[in-house]
């Protein structure tokens, strides 16, 4: 992973005028000048919010967003497209952090960053209550930050039983900082334990990657069971619930009556954006790139923006 910048003609495309406007703004001094690196102007991403400000276009989000990426069952992609979201949302110039629930570390490795190399992951702050902003590192974009995982994680679920609090101790570690971000994004192991409960209960949208399968379709049963018994217990309740198909493929009937059988008993929460079958997916995950880094013209990439353009459809930009 590496730090986005535009040329002229890209800001200006996400901006919404033209490169002309972009330029005789500058020239008046109603935009500030750009950095110029090697002689060419580059425009970054965390420059976006201050300048939809001057042209009154209001702010990226209307409001600060805790979401967590969950489902019981494995191999649904889930957190190859949690990452990729979270890329594209800095790309854009929104503040992210991205925080990884796994002792795998899928998540922290999707962006490209070794897991193994830092001591630091959500033990130290739920479990010897470390300030979470100790727990923090940055990443080679400026505005997405990252609680990695890796093994060092393995031990949590052991160690919260004993706990006081035990269930909502991550939503109290989150308290002082949710403010600092315009989106936290966690990615959870398909498994329902004590940290899962922890992400559930310190969220509040759920995103459910599902196959055009009927593996999926039936998890998603116990999903919902789970969910409401939660929502029950705890007197809590999601803001939001998203179902969206992955590695959807159009020219099989299966994935067409799997796609059918959701919309008839889940119509209120699947999401209207597919994400398609797309090989450069599974290479960007392998070689530790951002989608929209490695093939941004694929239709994968295009997929995860009409999925942001759904979840924020208020977004005062272009993409």
């Amino acid at each position: 992973m590496k730090q986005t910048y535009y040329t002229p003609k890209q800001f200006a495309d996400i901006l919404g005028i033209t490169r002309s406007e972009l330029s005789k703004k500058e020239a008046s001094g109603e935009f500030p000048p750009p950095k110029i690196v090697g002689g060419i102007r580059h425009y970054m991403p965390y420059d976006i919010p201050g300048y939809l400000e001057i042209m009154g276009k209001g702010p990226l989000v209307k409001s600060k967003r805790v979401q967590l990426f969950l489902n019981f069952k494995g191999g649904t992609g889930k957190t190859s497209i949690s990452a990729f979201y979270a890329y594209r949302l800095s790309q854009i110039g929104m503040k992210v952090l991205l925080i990884d629930l796994d002792p795998q570390g899928h998540l922290t490795q999707c962006l490209g960053i070794d897991h193994s190399e830092f001591s630091i992951t959500l033990f130290d702050v739920l479990i010897d209550r470390m300030d979470i902003r100790d727990a923090i590192i940055s990443t080679p974009m400026k505005n997405l930050e990252l609680i990695p995982a890796n093994l060092d994680l393995s031990p949590i679920e052991l160690a919260l039983t004993s706990m006081n609090a035990r269930e909502l101790r991550l939503r109290k570690s989150l308290a002082p900082i949710k403010d600092n971000y315009d989106v936290i994004i966690m990615d959870a192991s398909p498994s329902i334990g004590l940290l899962n409960l922890n992400g559930i209960l310190a969220s509040k949208e759920l995103f459910v990657p599902v196959l055009a399968d009927f593996l999926s379709y039936h998890g998603l049963k116990i999903l919902f069971e789970t969910i409401a018994t939660i929502e029950e217990d705890f007197d809590f309740i999601l803001d939001n619930i998203y179902i969206f198909l992955n590695h959807y493929n159009a020219s099989h009937n299966i994935c067409q009556r799997a796609k059918a059988a959701l919309k008839k008993h889940y119509k209120e929460y699947l999401m209207d954006t597919i994400i398609r079958q797309d090989t450069k997916i599974a290479e960007a995950a392998s070689l530790g790139l951002p989608l929209h880094q490695y093939a941004p013209k694929t239709r994968g990439a295009s997929d995860i923006d009409s999925f942001i353009k759904e979840v924020f459809p208020e977004l005062p930009i272009h993409l």
